[in-house]
């Protein structure tokens, strides 16, 4: 029954595949800052700067060399959030106008 059941996947991935499009790479990445200086702007921006670098490295490190920043957040009493979306190939002009905007988290403040 299982043999069955993987066979037909297979079957229906076979059909199915070259309609979606091929991505052979991809990470969503979060990385968090903590705020010195009492979250004041120059504080926020170099925890940002900070956040961003190393979400950045991060793609680099898994080979991923197209990145997409999704968002940039403060929270308070944990620090700038930010979030990339990293792929191997750069998406086409469809896909990147396809791709559906998240909702903002409530209670966050948006940078």
């Amino acid at each position: 029954m299982t043999r069955w059941l993987a066979i037909g996947a297979l079957m229906l991935g076979a059909v199915v595949g070259p309609a979606a499009p091929a991505v052979a790479a991809m990470a969503a990445i979060t990385t968090v800052a903590p705020v010195q200086d009492d979250a004041t702007e120059d504080g926020v921006k170099a925890a940002a700067a900070s956040a961003l670098g190393r979400a950045v490295r991060g793609a680099q490190a898994m080979g991923l060399d197209d990145v997409v920043l999704k968002s940039i957040r403060m929270v308070p009493g944990t620090g700038v959030v930010v979030e990339i979306l990293a792929t191997d190939s750069e998406p086409s002009l469809e896909e990147s106008a396809a791709a559906p905007e998240p909702a903002a988290p409530t209670g966050a403040s948006r940078i």
